[in-house]
């Protein structure tokens, strides 16, 4: 007779051997619905089996969108080691569940302005987990977490509605900058209602035109009749930098340029009553994977650490 540690792996084995074959078939057929015409187990079935298998082990084993399923990182380790002798069955589920060194690769889509803070980041990432790969790519369109194979995506401002699950990771002020010789041209920028007709706006959000100025219990709100509109906000930077007006932009844009002395700060006494929020966007609410994980704690903590340091913008 086996010993009671191999009793409970069998038990456990041959519950599971159900949910594996499921998990296997969908993968092979590239869906449930086709999944259920091969096999033909019911597609409520095989979903409800493949979901049971990933809470049983904690992790997300599929991606699953209304027109495909896509195998994750966790799910190709376990199908690789499934699909092998049927030895290997048990230490395979006990492998795909357990605790383990952060390995693997983590795919980040990341707006641009952002893109200076991911050097720390790294570093500190590197640091801890010396086998974790982070593969970054920094555009400020939208895309399909699940459809180009994201894990997470850190996004700033409004969000659109979806069924992606966001996290807000800081939050910040906008500041209002022009160029050095804009300033100096125009002397008379002494209070909010001067600026309305000056205004660089980023055009892309609804009520883009209208802004509030906060000085102690007062406020202002303007609406601006801008000069110049534009969707980026590089563009808008650069069209500051040219003197063509004033903008008002995330303060970790223009950080650099204010240093550097190719914008300065209008109506320093006034404060921006917008603020902008960096978000990090997952595909999936369960079983993020800890790499994901690790990598969404060390951008939050260098954000946070940046926003101390900005505490100017962000009071």
């Amino acid at each position: 007779m086996g010993a009671p540690t191999d009793f409970v792996v069998a038990v456990s084995t041959s519950r599971q051997m159900p949910r594996l074959a499921a998990f296997v078939a969908v993968v092979q057929a590239g869906s449930f619905t086709r999944a259920a015409k091969k096999t033909g187990v019911d597609k409520s079935a095989l979903s409800r089996r493949v979901r049971d298998l990933e809470n049983d082990l904690a992790v997300r084993l599929l991606h699953r969108t209304t027109r495909s399923v896509r195998v994750t990182e966790a799910g190709q380790r376990l199908l690789d080691r499934v699909q092998g002798p049927l030895g290997e069955v048990a230490l395979a589920l006990a492998e795909a569940g357990s605790d383990r060194p952060i390995t693997g690769r983590v795919r980040v889509a990341s707006v641009t302005s952002l893109a200076g803070a991911w050097v720390p980041v790294v570093r500190a990432l590197r640091r801890a987990h010396p086998d974790l790969l982070l593969e970054l790519s920094t555009e400020d369109s939208f895309v399909s977490l699940v459809d180009e194979g994201f894990d997470v995506a850190v996004r700033a401002g409004h969000l659109p509605d979806s069924s992606l699950v966001a996290r807000e990771l800081v939050s910040w002020r906008y500041v209002l900058v022009a160029a050095p010789g804009f300033v100096a041209a125009h002397p008379r920028l002494t209070e909010p209602a001067d600026l309305v007709d000056h205004w660089l706006l980023y055009g892309n959000v609804p009520r883009a035109d209208w802004w509030r100025l906060e000085q102690g219990d007062g406020a202002v709100d303007l609406k601006v009749r801008p000069v110049f509109v534009a969707n980026d906000v590089e563009v808008l930077q650069a069209a500051a930098r040219a003197g063509l007006g004033v903008a008002a932009l995330p303060p970790f844009c223009v950080e650099d340029d204010l240093q550097q002395g190719r914008l300065v700060r209008v109506l320093p006494e006034w404060r921006v009553g917008h603020t902008i929020s960096i978000w990090g966007v997952l595909p999936h609410r369960s079983h993020v994977p800890a790499r994901v994980q690790v990598v969404l704690e060390a951008v939050t903590k260098e954000l946070q650490r940046q926003a101390t340091g900005w505490g100017v913008w962000s009071d």
